[in-house]
């Protein structure tokens, strides 16, 4: 397992991480028994896509839902001297006090219906700090982060009125068969006097286990499963995927 940890950092708004890498084309060989992938989304939305589900249908405007690629407000400088400027963002305003907002991608090019260990890393900017109070729950700590990967394409679909996700990611502070929970958008670098968006890293503690599809094909999900009923908004600056062969079915299975 790896991550992206803070190193140290220069003058505000930069900031100095020990790992940042460039986008990469992403079209691997066929069959490959290990795959690691790297976004900083320095050109564009780099094949990921933004999408909610938790919310009532025709609900997008009273939500206030929105995503998509801009400048970070705080640029990073890594060590290899690279900036990251770009990134994606999600935002929404949690009418449902359950409102999941998140970002999907499919990865290709691994063996068919293989079960594969994935581990990732993510550094994203949030501008609340640790320990502030809201309505529901904390801005920070009740606005759980979570990552997935499933061999099927996570999407939302309309049950009795409302939007629903097809993958299991479990409910807030929970995670589930496809997602964990892996920190939340508390972030200790923010002045609660003058919050401005700060990086942020976040990494899988224990590898998620999925099977790939006929093609070779699996799903990775990540973003915010919220109890805080107010307007969220977070950035994506970098996510790292470490790929590999999982050596047996898992008992789950």
């Amino acid at each position: 397992m790896f991550k992206n940890g803070l190193f140290a950092c220069l003058l505000f708004p930069f900031f100095l991480y020990t790992t940042c890498v460039s986008n990469m084309d992403l079209r691997p060989a066929q069959n490959l028994p290990q795959l690691n992938a790297e976004f900083s989304f320095s050109t564009d939305y780099d094949h990921w896509e933004g999408d909610f589900t938790d919310y009532p249908v025709d609900g997008e405007s009273v939500y206030e839902l929105g995503w998509g690629w801009e400048n970070l407000p705080a640029s990073i400088i890594c060590e290899n001297g690279m900036v990251l400027e770009k990134g994606l963002f999600l935002s929404g305003n949690n009418h449902s006090d359950d409102l999941f907002m998140f970002a999907r991608r499919k990865i290709e090019g691994l063996k068919p219906q293989t079960w594969y260990a994935v581990n990732v890393s993510i550094l994203i900017e949030s501008n609340v700090a640790e320990n502030v109070i809201g309505i529901g729950g904390s801005p920070g700590e009740s606005v759980y982060f979570k990552v997935g990967a499933s061999t099927e394409e996570p999407q939302k679909v309309l049950i009795n009125g409302f939007y629903h996700l097809t993958i299991d990611k479990g409910n807030q502070s929970q995670g589930g068969q496809n997602a964990a929970v892996v920190g939340n958008l508390a972030n200790a670098a923010v002045d609660p006097g003058d919050p401005k968006y700060l990086p942020k890293a976040l990494c899988t503690e224990n590898a998620l286990l999925v099977e790939t599809n006929q093609q070779g094909e699996i799903w990775i999900f990540l973003g915010t499963d919220s109890g805080f009923e107010g307007t969220t908004k977070f950035y994506i600056a970098q996510i790292t995927l470490q790929i590999e062969l999982f050596n047996h079915k898992p008992e789950f299975a």
